[in-house]
């Protein structure tokens, strides 16, 4: 059987077999496999990113290993798992919002031309919080402008305290800046060579101390560009590639917090 600790530790295992539901046993037809085989074959496939039929021996076969990973995307679980580990792991009192962009195939949905990366791909804008720890996520086609994200990772974390929010220069926009500073939010970014300038009344200043921390969404995509199958997009189904992504953030949360 292969050695799944190679690719994740002994604690995270152990947290993965807690959190991850149990195949339910039906009163016919033959025994569900054991949850350590199924999850054996579907952490091959997130991190080694190998097609499922490529599966080492995990004590079961590579298709029962895809029907509980898709069971699991169907039945909403790992948004669900992820959504609550992220609201009870998170501070994001201090936080950033950054995409990456994942390597697709010319899918028909969900996929699009990044002009910045110059690649067809999707993208998955993160909302990480003071630590570098994902708090939220978004998907979206690879030419949806970035910027675009920010107001539905608001809508998502709703009801949270943010008081600093880190961006970059990209998504630069007077409007949103003053509509964050009234919902008692700033925007800390830095201002472009030709960027407003107010000489009289507040001013959005830039505070470069607490810019540094924004490294660690910057280390965050590099945590989730680690697992090989959300590197590059090789699954037709939109959902089937956010399941996924949420995953991998759910063993990053296991594993860094």
């Amino acid at each position: 059987m292969y050695d799944i600790t190679k690719l994740v530790s002994h604690f995270v295992l152990k947290e993965l077999l807690r959190i991850l539901p149990t195949p339910k046993q039906r009163r016919e037809g033959r025994l569900r496999c054991r949850k350590e085989a199924l999850l054996n074959g579907v952490l091959q496939f997130l991190v080694n990113g190998v097609a499922w039929n490529k599966i080492a021996d995990c004590g079961c076969s590579y298709a029962s290993c895809y029907r509980y990973f898709k069971e699991l995307q169907q039945r909403g679980k790992l948004k669900l798992i992820f959504e609550t580990l992220a609201y009870e792991k998170t501070n994001i009192s201090e936080g950033a919002i950054d995409t990456t962009t994942a390597t697709s195939f010319h899918f028909e949905r969900m996929v699009g031309w990044d002009g910045h990366h110059h690649k067809n791909g999707t993208k998955i804008s993160l909302f990480s919080d003071r630590d570098g720890l994902p708090a939220d996520v978004i998907f979206g086609k690879g030419d949806k402008p970035d910027p675009d994200f920010v107001n539905e990772h608001w809508k998502n974390t709703a009801g949270r305290r943010r008081k600093v929010l880190n961006l970059d220069k990209l998504y630069v926009s007077l409007e949103r800046r003053r509509n964050f500073r009234n919902k008692g939010t700033k925007i800390n970014m830095q201002m472009k060579t030709n960027d407003y300038k107010r000489k009289r009344g507040p001013k959005f200043n830039f505070d470069g101390i607490k810019y540094q921390i924004r490294f660690l969404i910057e280390r965050l995509n590099g945590w989730l560009k680690n697992f090989r199958s959300v590197r590059t997009r090789r699954t037709y189904h939109p959902a089937m590639f956010k399941a996924s992504v949420y995953l991998a953030l759910i063993i990053i949360l296991v594993r860094y917090s």
